[in-house]
């Protein structure tokens, strides 16, 4: 067969000034043609010198693509005689109709297209008045990159591989655990903590390892959107565990069948701030050890708290072995760092380790390298102590002015902790109303929540975050908010004038 005229079909197709290389446009364009037989099989192309020199490129962007399209069997090289099209397809490629497409199409699972189709988290992640949010402006990154750069050479190539143990860089877990024991009461070793890519990944670490697929877990409701995806995802079947004002009450919760997981924030409840005594924490792992059941303490801000020393740990108590301890970096470093970890009992931690090397096969060893720096210099915690100070002074001032501006209509959780407060409205405030005349004012509102048990419950209330809010800029926050509030009541007398 004579050799057709690729430079023709290239001349009219190829885009210099695109940002795809020449090399990538040559390949998908002769893969195309010979999928939809615009080549034929058995056609000779031109040779890479003879291509280059008519379409004016270099001889080895040519090379490089027919070398591609040879390797995956679109085009044959026969030495002595040419480059040929290869039979790919009996019937050359047409485009399908829509109803073609949909019906061939492969689709998600059940679990996929649910997980797929939630909302989850804020598209927003500074600013008045985003829930959770560290001020990474606090973070002192000239020192951070100073450490990173010490770990970034060549001098220690093990720190560019995957780590040799799942559960992270050891110098790391010896100072977390140090750390730990000294602030949080958490009683550890360095083996028991375990490294991981943020609290997502450690309730799927733990949701695979403590439960099987049907098994049920308990989340405090309302909690933090995450606890239930993620577990859902993992195949445990979420059910909402009674909170009142002292915190989770497995006492008052009916336990579902094959409970195997409790979740719950006893220092400082997302969101709405509950603090467990310590009489209810007894009672908490009292009925846990009854019920056979895993506790996954969240301690994610204790830090932070204004009033006095923080609460020590859960863990601390636990004398069964049936805590998970679960902190993470991202509310006292910067939240892209994407650094947790959790702490778990001797006789699970080598299991532990063992589920990560294989599920996640975690990296990051001179980031971790580093933070193990910034921990043992003494960095991070003189960055707690400017941290706690400036929170705590943007938790003063925005309850000064919320009582101010909208003492009748807020009433705000008590506790003097974390990067939030949980602000309970007036029966004249709708939420939904709130939250749009807030969006009107360029603000963010976090809104509780809460799993469909508890979908009656009373739900009027709205989560401020300060965490991302310089102290100068509170005032004007809330005056924003003050006049949402104003736009929702009068929104609401509106409607019900006219009903």
């Amino acid at each position: 067969m004579k050799e057709v005229l690729l430079s023709d079909l290239l001349a009219g197709a190829l885009h210099r000034d695109a940002e795809q290389p020449l090399q990538r446009q040559i390949y998908d364009i002769v893969r195309r043609c010979v999928l939809d037989h615009t080549l034929l099989p058995g056609q000779r192309l031109p040779s890479s010198r003879a291509l280059a020199a008519d379409i004016g490129v270099s001889r080895i962007t040519i090379t490089l693509a027919y070398d591609r399209l040879i390797a995956e069997n679109y085009l044959s090289s026969r030495g002595g005689s040419g480059t040929f099209v290869e039979h790919t397809v009996e019937r050359p490629l047409t485009a399908a109709s829509p109803a073609a497409l949909q019906r061939h199409r492969p689709a998600l699972s059940t679990r996929g297209a649910a997980n797929g189709s939630r909302r989850g988290g804020l598209a927003q992640h500074t600013g008045a008045f985003v829930p959770g949010i560290a001020d990474a402006g606090l973070f002192p990154f000239h020192l951070w990159r100073r450490l990173v750069a010490r770990h970034l050479n060549k001098s220690d190539l093990s720190l560019a591989g995957y780590a040799k143990d799942g559960a992270g860089f050891m110098p790391l877990r010896q100072a977390i655990s140090n750390y730990l024991r000294i602030s949080r009461s958490v009683v550890c070793e360095p083996a028991q903590v375990i490294l991981t890519a943020g609290t997502h990944q450690s309730v799927d670490l733990c949701a695979r390892l403590l439960a099987d697929p049907g098994d049920a877990a308990l989340v405090e409701s309302p909690c933090h959107w995450a606890f239930p995806l993620v577990l859902d995802a993992a195949g445990l079947r979420v059910h909402a565990a009674t909170l009142d004002e002292h915190g989770i009450a497995l006492a008052d919760t009916t336990l579902p069948r094959r409970a195997r997981l409790a979740i719950t924030s006893p220092s400082h409840q997302y969101p709405t701030g509950v603090v467990m005594p310590l009489a209810r924490r007894l009672e908490l792992l009292q009925a846990a050890r009854a019920a056979g059941l895993w506790v996954i303490e969240d301690d994610y801000d204790s830090e932070f708290r204004y009033d006095g020393a923080p609460i020590p740990s859960l863990q601390g108590l636990d004398t069964d072995g049936r805590v998970i301890y679960m902190g993470t970096f991202s509310k006292t470093m910067f939240a892209g760092l994407r650094f947790s970890y959790i702490v778990v009992p001797p006789h699970i931690a080598d299991a532990c380790a063992q589920a990560c090397a294989r599920l996640y096969r975690p990296g990051h060893l001179h980031l971790q390298a580093a933070l193990a720096d910034f921990m043992n210099d003494g960095h991070f915690a003189q960055n707690i102590k400017r941290m706690r100070v400036e929170y705590g002074e943007r938790q003063r001032l925005l309850r000064i002015a919320l009582q101010a501006r909208a003492g009748g209509l807020v009433t705000l959780s008590e506790a003097r902790a974390g990067l939030h407060v949980y602000a309970r409205l007036d029966r004249a405030v709708s939420v939904a109303r709130l939250t749009a005349a807030a969006d009107e004012e360029a603000l963010v509102l976090g809104v509780p929540h809460f799993l469909p048990e508890h979908a009656a419950r009373d739900r009027n209330a709205v989560v401020l975050g300060y965490g991302g809010v310089p102290a100068a800029r509170i005032d004007d926050g809330v005056a924003r908010f003050a006049r949402a509030l104003d736009k929702a009541v009068a929104t609401a007398r509106t409607r019900a004038a006219r009903g």
